[in-house]
């Protein structure tokens, strides 16, 4: 048991009735998210609080709240905490973290916490990257891929991966669409497979062409060739060329343009998004239990899609599939804790 609190902006929960002065550990975990950051806070390896703040693009000055806000929510400070490990963009810089870890074995460390060994595929799929991991049963990474598509160079978006699944474009989507991020993905399920099959039967006209000066630099890179204004690669009939949040919009507008409903722009952006996913997992293949971490995990539409699609149905990851990569980043700050007290003899 223990205390939520939940509004638009932020998400956070403590234990409660729990008596710090017996625990002889406690470690922290901070994530910094290409949307939100997320901290947990651990008492001798069980979850004592954790925080989620929506901070807009690579916030770190909002890790440091949302680390501050879970500290205050079970009365502790800074220098209650025996050790803090950041992850996340570009493994961040967290202030008064002891270590970095790549995001991608923390997502797999996180996995295993909350569900255990049988948990062997993890895909991240965040605002910014998508990631498929395979991890043995102690939850270390063995294999891993990232992004399903051709890299290429945008200077407006740090992936470096035009045409990766991402869930910020869903965010950019949904905004322009006047519509709650929390929706969306129910929304999009609101339009069958087979009313999509005949809407994209149905010709685009000259006005889904994507005019964007953005499209328009990134077409003349030598990587991606000049394919991305014919259309891409079109895993849906080329009503999308690539799922990217640059593009999200100018994509979107030109669908309702010609004559889209807004649940069957929201079904083709997940639709293609979950492709996008899919393909990146078939390449790598699936063993073991199939779970799906990072904010994209509590998009519906998304993940109904993408499970049909693999076959196999995903294992939800709780609390919150947002906090996985800071859960397993507060598991690995026990374990360093731990080896430090060894090597000075106090364990």
């Amino acid at each position: 048991m223990g205390t939520e609190h939940f509004s638009w902006r932020e998400h956070r929960w403590h234990a409660a009735n729990v008596d710090l002065r017996k625990a002889e550990m406690i470690t922290a975990g901070v994530d910094v998210g290409s949307s939100a950051s997320k901290a947990v806070i651990m008492a001798d390896g069980e979850l004592l609080a954790y925080s989620i703040l929506w901070s807009g693009v690579d916030n770190q000055d909002n890790a440091q709240m949302a680390l501050e806000m879970a500290l205050d929510d079970v009365g502790m400070s800074r220098e209650d905490i025996h050790y803090i490990v950041g992850t996340g963009c570009g493994e961040a810089d967290v202030s008064g973290a002891k270590r970095t870890v790549s995001e991608i074995a923390c997502h797999a460390k996180g996995a295993n916490y909350c569900l255990g060994p049988s948990a062997r595929t993890v895909l991240a799929l965040g605002g910014r990257g998508c990631i498929v991991i395979h991890c043995n049963q102690e939850g270390k990474v063995t294999a891993f891929l990232t992004n399903a598509s051709e890299p290429g160079y945008c200077r407006e978006n740090p992936c470096n991966a035009c045409g990766a699944a991402q869930g910020r474009g869903m965010e950019v989507v949904a905004d322009y669409l006047g519509l709650p991020l929390e929706d969306i993905g129910a929304i999009s399920l609101k339009v069958s497979d087979k009313q999509l099959k005949e809407r994209l039967a149905v010709p685009l006209d000259k006005r889904a062409r994507v005019q964007d000066w953005v499209l328009e630099e990134i077409n003349k890179e030598p990587v991606t060739g000049g394919h991305l204004l014919d259309g891409g690669m079109p895993p849906l009939g080329g009503a999308l060329g690539v799922v990217c949040d640059v593009l999200a919009k100018s994509q979107a507008s030109a669908l309702l343009r010609n004559g889209w409903s807004k649940e069957e722009v929201l079904a083709i952006h997940s639709a293609a998004l979950a492709h996008q996913a899919a393909l990146l997992v078939k390449r790598l293949g699936i063993v073991g239990d199939f779970v799906v971490t990072g904010g994209v995990a509590k998009n519906i539409g998304v993940v109904r899609r993408l499970e049909k699609e693999l076959g196999v149905k995903s294992i939800a990851l709780r609390p919150d599939p947002l906090l996985a990569a800071a859960l397993g980043a507060a598991v690995f700050a026990g374990d360093f804790a731990k080896k430090a007290r060894r090597a000075i003899g106090k364990v």
